[in-house]
Order: structure tokens, then C-alpha cells, then sequence
């Protein structure tokens, strides 16, 4: 099996669809730093199903999709297709070529495809497995993971080291079989659970079978038992019934009564209802009218105490301009004639107060003719603001003028009018007030008597109701009663014709009447008729049961036997594939020091490297398969060199060049062990100097043979050895882009 080819769609860095074609041998990758030859790493790693962000250099699964550039829209997806030649049958399956493919959205939904058919990551985990094509640490190794095998537990570089060897697959099936061993034992945990819990179902069932011969003894009691009870309890029934029927007539009659009464004591409260709902709404009426005859009254008390201040405005100004007169006359003869002439006519200018007061007169006019009171209420309103105004103005000495003193006088005079026509207006109104309230009390008055009898008739009614009501319930309890009887009459008439036909023999003459004893008697045939029914049911249905128990028992007990038998081919499985992987490792683990120590020499020329296998510090595990189980997987492999011409030894002494070369010599110790189909390998050389390149390259050369290399480097002695080159590059637009050239074509063409 090999690596073909290489398909990337929107991975990365990759915006169009790349095709990395291979052939056997090795396969270079280079381009300058930032190019985005390293996602070629990382698009191999992630279709082989690695779940870590980290380890593909990156933080979510939506960072390894196109994210576009001023030249190309992002992608919305991103595939890779690994496509393999397996006409060795490396993978398990009937195809020569196998193509595996993942793509990823940016929703962070994955699919995974083998030969275009949609599987699980787990069935892609265990195709790859038995394929030998890891990802712990060995089918792909980039710089700085060399480091990371030095660094690694024990445990870890063990892990490692069975990856490489092919182990990974036995490794699965032996997690399978315990899997199975641990459903096994839980099945026959079960099954022996429910063989115990049969066991005393079948001592119960063989208990009851001995009671049937209960059967006939109880039958002739309880025969004997029912026919005196059934006897009796007719006999009572029907004096009972006589009774209670008698009881019910005089009930139905009884409540036809009262409901006539009823009927009679409702029509009386309807008819006064009515005639007392007459006659308060014309109380109504008439309260509604009181409510405006007062508003209107308030509104002449209002008026005529405005005239009232008028009027007396207008008699001190007269008093005041007689007082004033002499001195007046006074100051004309001192002063300018034509001044002493306008001081003696400094006056209320009467035309003035005439035409305000004309119009004080129309609004209170209207007021007396508005019909409502909001109406009223507004007109009030609007005449108390023109007659303040007014009198301000005559406060002020606005209203004066020069006019004569007589028409003082005249103004008074008009104000004594307005007063005495509003005093009658005043009068007037509180006699229609009077008339008013007296109508009213003499509605309230008349009508006291008629709501006291219909208080009278009301609370005869609800006494009625009551005892309809008391009297229907006693009658319902007492219909139950009758039906409940009549209903027990029916059963022991047709318990009588039961027990008539199985031979039973009545004197009902000769019964005595119901009593307590016969209660217990009913107890004792109940309890009889249950014992028959638990007798008759197992009759019918235990030979059945005990049978059937009895096989499930017999099955249930074999199976148990089989779940022990499996149960112990599970541990035979368990430690055969312990000792084969054990083996297995063994051998394998004894070539791979050999071959550490050798390459370790060549790349250092000299000193030497080994690898020993150490057992981890573990609790104690009862049971012997698991503490086996359990000591295997802590076992682990620790790394012992030593430098030539050094006299120090161990892993922490070496430098950064020192530790580079002593990974790849245990790489390289792997892959000439147990060589896999093809190995990543992502710029590990970039530490070697020019000699440890050239050794890089030799041994690249030796093992191409037999492992297929694809190599990411800066190096030019290992592009030397690359069979292919594939040259990335990326421009201002963010695309990484492929160039290929193969040596052998090229040098057909030179030639």
C-alpha cells in the first residue's frame, strides 16, 4: 500500500482545489516560511481524524476553512481526501484504491467518507488502525515533536512504540473482548437474579396446588350458609321497602305544597315590586329637579349679593360727591375757573355701569331659563367674571366720568330695582324647593309600609325555599334508598335462583327478621366466596404457570451455564491476545534497540542508546487477569544514551542539535523495525548541520524502499534525495499555490 494523492478543497490556506500527487519513494514539499507548506501536515492529519485544534494549529474547527482575501470570498466548507493504492490488501476491504475524505463546515459539523460512503469516526479510527496509519506521534511527526517522544512518559513513548509496531489493532480488539467479558458477567448476574427469584415462585406454586382439595367442603358450607342468609334478607328487604315507599308518597305531596305556596308568595313580590319601582321613579324625577331648582337658587343668593355691593358702591358715591360739593365750589373760586368747573363733575360715569349692568342682566336672564345644571353652572361662571370686572372698574375709578350727580341717583335706583325683582325670583324658588321636598316625603311616606310587607313576603319565601330545598334532599336520599334496596332485591333474587339450581332449599315463611348476626353471616359467605375464586383461579390457570415457571427455570439455568462458559473463553481471548501482543512487543522491541543503538552511532559516530522497559508505581488490583491488565498498561519505555567522548549520560544533558539527532535515530529505529505505509515528516531537519543532513539523507535513501516518505524542508540535501519536488508559494492574495517537478522527467529533458 502507498500514498497516491492528496486532494484539498478550502482547507486553510489551500482557497482553490489542490492535487498533491505521490509516488513511491520520497516526496518533497518546499517553499519559504509562511507559504503554507505546513498545512499540507495539517490537512493529512486532520482527515486521518484528529480531533485536537491544537494539534492542527488551531483554535476552532471554523479556523481551518478558507477565510477569503480581497481577491476570493471565504469558503463555507472544507474537504480532504486521502486516496491510497491497497492492492495488498493493507486495508481490510474488497477495493484497490481507498479514498478517505473529511470535510468540515462552519457550523463545526464533520463527515467522514471512505470510497464515498459516509462512517463513523469510530469505524474510520479502526480502519486506519489496522492500516498501521497512526496519529499518536508516528505517521506524522512535525519539528518539534521529535522533542515531545524525548520529553513523553514513559507510558506515552510505549503508546508510541505500539502504534509503529502495528499493535493498535490487537489493542482494539482486546478492549472489545472486555468489553464483551464485562456485558457477559453483567447478563449472568441477571440471569442468576432471576433464577432466585424463581425458586420460591415454584414452592408457592406447589402450595397451591395442594389447597384444591379444600374445594368441595368449602362449597357445601357456603351453599348451606347463603341459602339462610338470602332468606332472611328478603323477608326484611321488603318491609323495608313498604315503608319507605309509604314515606315517599307523603314526601311528593309535601313538596307540591310548598311549591304552590311558592309560586303564589313570588307573584305578590313581583306585583308590589313593580308598583314600588313605579312610584321611586318619579321620587327620582323629582330629586333630579331639586338638584336644579337649588343650583338655581344659589345662583340668585350669588346675584343679589353682587347688587347688594353695587348698590352700596353707588350710594356712598353720592354721599361722598354731596360732602364733597362745597369743596369744590371752594376750589373754583381759588383756582382756574375752567379747572374748578371738570373737579366738580369727578363722578361714576353712569352710562357705563348702565350698559355693564344691562348686560349682567341679560346673563342672569339666561341663567334662570338653563334647564340644566352643568348649563347653570357654566352661565354662573361666565356672570361672575363681567361682574367682578365691573366692579374692579369701579374700584380703580376706571367707571368714572365726568357726569352729573344726578345720575348717581338714577343708578341706585336701578340697583333697588334689580334687587327687589331678584328677591321675588328668590322667593319664588324656594317655594318650588318646598314643593319639591314635600312631594317627595309624601312618596316615601306612603310607600314605607308596601317594602315593609315586601320585606315580610321576601323573608316567607326564603323560609319556604329552605324547606323545599330540606324536604327534596330528604326525598333524593330517600329515592336512593328505595333504588339501593330494590338493587339488593334483584341480587339475592338472582342469588336465590343460583343457589335454587345447585339444589338449595327455601323457607322464606319461616325466616326471622334482619339482624347483626346476619351481617357476620354475610362476612363468613364473602369471605368463603374469596377463598373459592383464589381455588377456582388456580384451578384453572396453576398446572399452566407451574409448567412454564418451571422451563423458564430449567432455561435460565442452563444459560447461566453458558454466560460461566463464555465468560471464561472471554479471559482465554483476553490473555491470548495479551501474550501475542506481549510477544510480539518483546521481539519487536529487542529489534528496535538494535537498531536505535545503530542509527544513534551513525548520526553521532559513536557512543550508543538504548531503551529499557520500566513498570510504573500502581495500586493494587484485585483479581489476576486485571492486575496483569493493569501492570501492562503502566508499563513503560525510558531512554538511556551516551554521547562519545563524553562522560555524561541521560536525556537532560543533551543540547537542542543533540536531542534532534537522538529522535531521529529512534525514529528512524522504528521505521526500519516495523516500516509503515508511508511517513510525514514536517521539517525535523531543520536542526542538522550539513554532515547530519547528508546521514539524514542516506538513511532516507535506505529505507524509501520500504516506507513511502513525504518530506516538509528547507534542506537541499534532502531535496536531493526527494524523487518529487512540489514547490508552494503564496502571493498578496493569501492563496497558497503548488509547483511540481519530477527529478526523472527532468532529466530525460536535460539530456
Amino acid at each position: 500500500m502507498f500514498l497516491k494523492k492528496l486532494e484539498l478543497h478550502g482547507f486553510k490556506s489551500f482557497a482553490s482545489s489542490t492535487v498533491l500527487e505521490f509516488k513511491r519513494g520520497v516526496s518533497a514539499i518546499v517553499g519559504p516560511n509562511g507559504s503554507g507548506k505546513s498545512n499540507v501536515a495539517d490537512a493529512l492529519r486532520f482527515v486521518l481524524g484528529e480531533q485536537s485544534m491544537k494539534s492542527i494549529r488551531s483554535k476552532k474547527g471554523e479556523d481551518l476553512i478558507f477565510s477569503g482575501s480581497p481577491s476570493k470570498p471565504r469558503a463555507g466548507m472544507a474537504s480532504v481526501t486521502l486516496l491510497f493504492d491497497n492492492e495488498d490488501r493493507t486495508f481490510p476491504v474488497e477495493f484497490g484504491t481507498v479514498a478517505i475524505k473529511r470535510t468540515i463546515y462552519r457550523d463545526g459539523e464533520n463527515h467522514y467518507f471512505v470510497n464515498e460512503a459516509q462512517v463513523r469516526l469510530k469505524d474510520l479510527a479502526e480502519l486506519i488502525a489496522k492500516a498501521k496509519l497512526g496519529l499518536k506521534g508516528y505517521t506524522i511527526i512535525n519539528q518539534g515533536m521529535g522533542d515531545a517522544i524525548l520529553d513523553s512518559s514513559p507510558k506515552d513513548r510505549k503508546e508510541i512504540i505500539f502504534e509503529a509496531l502495528g499493535l493498535k489493532e490487537f489493542q482494539l480488539k482486546r478492549s472489545e473482548a472486555l468489553l464483551k467479558l464485562s456485558h457477559t458477567q453483567v447478563n449472568l448476574e441477571k440471569a442468576e437474579g432471576i433464577v432466585k427469584e424463581i425458586e420460591p415462585h415454584l414452592k408457592f406454586l406447589k402450595r397451591q396446588a395442594e389447597k384444591m382439595e379444600e374445594r368441595q367442603g368449602i362449597e357445601e358450607k357456603l351453599k348451606k350458609l347463603e341459602v339462610a342468609y338470602v332468606a332472611k334478607r328478603m323477608r326484611a328487604l321488603e318491609t323495608n321497602l313498604g315503608q319507605m315507599r309509604a314515606k315517599e308518597a307523603h314526601n311528593e305531596g309535601r313538596i307540591a305544597d310548598i311549591r304552590l305556596t311558592l309560586e303564589g308568595v313570588a307573584r305578590s313580590i313581583e306585583k308590589e315590586d313593580g308598583e314600588v319601582a313605579g312610584s321611586f321613579a318619579g321620587v327620582t324625577h323629582l330629586e333630579d329637579s331639586l338638584m336644579k331648582e337649588e343650583a338655581v337658587r344659589n345662583a340668585i343668593e350669588r346675584e343679589i349679593g353682587k347688587i347688594e355691593g353695587m348698590l352700596a358702591a353707588a350710594k356712598r358715591d353720592v354721599t361722598a360727591y354731596a360732602v364733597a360739593a362745597p369743596d369744590l365750589s371752594k376750589s373754583v373760586a381759588i383756582g382756574n375757573k375752567s379747572q374748578s368747573s371738570e373737579a366738580m363733575r369727578v363722578v361714576v360715569d353712569a352710562a357705563y355701569v348702565q350698559r355693564a349692568m344691562e348686560k349682567l342682566h341679560h346673563n342672569l336672564s339666561a341663567l334662570l331659563g338653563e334647564a340644566t345644571y352643568e348649563g347653570v353652572r357654566k352661565k354662573l361662571d361666565a356672570f361672575a367674571r363681567e361682574f367682578s370686572q365691573l366692579f374692579e372698574s369701579v374700584k380703580t375709578g376706571k367707571a368714572f366720568s365726568h357726569v352729573q350727580q344726578e345720575k348717581n341717583m338714577d343708578n341706585s335706583m336701578q340697583f333697588e330695582n334689580e334687587q327687589k325683582r331678584l328677591a321675588d325670583l328668590l322667593k319664588k324658588s324656594d317655594e318650588r324647593l318646598k314643593e319639591i321636598k314635600e312631594e317627595i316625603k309624601r312618596i316615601q311616606s306612603m310607600h314605607s309600609k308596601k317594602r315593609e310587607h315586601i320585606f315580610e313576603l321576601k323573608n316567607t319565601k326564603r323560609e319556604k325555599e329552605m324547606e323545599l330545598r330540606h324536604t327534596e334532599e330528604g326525598f333524593a336520599t330517600l329515592k336512593a334508598e328505595i333504588a339501593h334496596a330494590d338493587t339488593e332485591m334483584d341480587v339475592l333474587k338472582a342469588e336465590k335462583t343460583f343457589l335454587q339450581s345447585k339444589g338449595g332449599v327455601f323457607l322464606i315463611e319461616d325466616a326471622l327478621p334482619h339482624s347483626v348476626a346476619d351481617e357476620e353471616i354475610r362476612t363468613n359467605i364473602e369471605r368463603m366466596k374469596i377463598r373459592l375464586e383464589n381455588i377456582d383461579l388456580i384451578d384453572s390457570n396453576v398446572g399452566r404457570e407451574y409448567e412454564e415457571t418451571r422451563k423458564r427455570y430449567d432455561f435460565l439455568t442452563k444459560e447461566s451455564e453458558d454466560l460461566r462458559q463464555a465468560i471464561s473463553s472471554f479471559h482465554s481471548v483476553v490473555a491470548e491476545l495479551d501474550d501475542m501482543i506481549s510477544t510480539r512487543f518483546r521481539e519487536a522491541f529487542k529489534k528496535i534497540n538494535e537498531n536505535f543503538d545503530a542509527y544513534f552511532k551513525l548520526l553521532f559516530d559513536g557512543g550508543r542508546a538504548r531503551l529499557e522497559l520500566v513498570q510504573e508505581e500502581r495500586e493494587h488490583e484485585e483479581g489476576e487477569m486485571e492486575a496483569q491488565s493493569e501492570a501492562r498498561k503502566n508499563d513503560g519505555v525510558e531512554i538511556e544514551v551516551s554521547l562519545p567522548r563524553k562522560k555524561t549520560t541521560g536525556l537532560s544533558v543533551l543540547s537542542g542539535g543533540e536531542r534532534a539527532l537522538t529522535s531521529l535515530a529512534l525514529l528512524f529505529a522504528l521505521v526500519s523495525t516495523s516500516p509503515p505505509p508511508f511517513l510525514v515528516l514536517d521539517e525535523i531537519d531543520a536542526p542538522l548541520d550539513e554532515a547530519n543532513s547528508v546521514r539524514f539523507g542516506k538513511i532516507l535513501t535506505q529505507l524509501k524502499d520500504h516506507t513511502q516518505f513525504v518530506v516538509i524542508t528547507h534542506n537541499r540535501e534532502t531535496m536531493r534525495q526527494a524523487d518529487i519536488l512540489y514547490g508552494v508559494t503564496m502571493q498578496e492574495d493569501g492563496i497558497s499555490k503548488l509547483l511540481s517537478l519530477k527529478f526523472e522527467a527532468a532529466k530525460e529533458i536535460a539530456q
